[in-house]
């Protein structure tokens, strides 16, 4: 529906998104480490829910880069103080707590998807603005209700070796778990926006595609949920390599599925994708946790920037060449990928006997 009412290629749309929404992670991520930065827990999400209600009150290209641009980084500047500070709440069970942290927002985004696909069916994209009283209200609540304790602020130059040291002094370890993290995130990122483009090709209505992509997004804060309650900390490093590997035979057979059976492989894709992602946050906390808010960056915002365009490039091919189906296997393969990269993996404390 963007597409149709700006009048622009999805590519770009993604793209636009995908690097606003990601990569400044890193930079917020190095902010953080530097200074105070809590009150993005509140500000941001607040600055993104009002451009995102906004996102169908303008037609001109520059208008909804912008919003794009400044909703993306919104969201980002959120994520790596909020992956910190829950890992940091829990800090001898911090996979328990990074996956408590990370299912509430698969469960608050599974509930996106058939809410704003039945308001945009009935009352076009505009109609997006009323969402954003709802947001600031509950961003107001959060700001008055939130009071951490205070923690004692890191020294400039204590800072800075620690952050210049998760690039110069193990390169190699951080190019595998960003690259681990990369095609992980093809399937994650890739499968909601499939959903939409090739369910709108098979004629199904925005609300009905919306249930699809919510069954998705359930599962996958499941997941999170079961990580929480099932993972121990001695079998983190088997769960990142093995758990997604189960989702392959679901990804296979999707384009051969409709109705209740499309909804539970959804679902069940979900479900072994999100077991795997808040260990993998977690996990990369651990191998450098001289610099957190950098690792929770480059596990959840650099590694999402570069798999969510990889996502858009595939996008557009499926687009112009009718197959959609190509983007399962694609996903498939993926997984399959970043599996071979877990295991390659250091092995953390927690995980020498495992």
């Amino acid at each position: 529906m963007l597409e149709q009412h700006h009048h622009l290629p999805t590519f770009w749309m993604l793209f636009i998104w995908t690097i606003a929404g990601s990569f400044s992670q890193l930079g917020f991520a190095m902010i953080g480490d530097r200074a105070a930065s809590r009150w993005l827990v509140w500000l941001g999400p607040a600055a993104s829910c009002v451009c995102l209600g906004c996102l169908g009150l303008f037609e001109h290209p520059i208008m909804l880069a912008g919003l794009l641009t400044v909703a993306g980084m919104g969201i980002s500047s959120f994520h790596p103080e909020g992956a910190t500070l829950s890992g940091n709440c829990w800090p001898n069970a911090r996979s328990r707590a990074v996956s408590i942290f990370a299912m509430g927002g698969f469960l608050g985004q599974s509930v996106g998807p058939p809410s704003s696909g039945w308001v945009v069916t009935r009352f076009n994209l505009s109609a997006l603005t009323y969402g954003i009283a709802i947001g600031l209200l509950l961003m107001f609540a959060l700001r008055v209700v939130y009071r951490p304790a205070h923690s004692v602020k890191r020294t400039h130059s204590a800072v800075t070796v620690s952050t210049w040291s998760v690039f110069s002094q193990r390169p190699g370890v951080m190019s595998l778990l960003l690259a681990a993290g990369t095609v992980r995130v093809i399937a994650a990122a890739g499968l909601p926006i499939t959903f939409a483009y090739w369910l709108t090709s098979l004629e199904f209505n925005k609300a009905e595609i919306g249930w699809v992509q919510s069954a998705f997004l359930a599962g996958f804060g499941l997941g999170n949920l079961l990580a929480a309650i099932a993972v121990r900390p001695e079998r983190e490093r088997l769960v990142l390599w093995l758990i997604p590997l189960f989702c392959v035979p679901c990804l296979l057979a999707m384009p051969s599925l409709t109705g209740l059976a499309l909804s539970t492989a959804a679902l069940a894709t979900g479900l072994f994708l999100g077991i795997a992602q808040p260990v993998f946050i977690s996990y990369g906390q651990q191998l450098f946790p001289e610099s957190q808010r950098v690792a929770s960056s480059i596990t959840m915002g650099v590694s999402w920037g570069l798999g969510g365009a990889i996502v858009a490039g595939l996008m557009d091919l499926c687009g112009r060449t009718k197959s959609y189906e190509l983007a399962f296997v694609m996903f498939a393969i993926a997984v399959m990928a970043s599996s071979v990269l877990c295991a390659l993996l250091p092995r953390t404390s927690h995980n020498s006997s495992a």
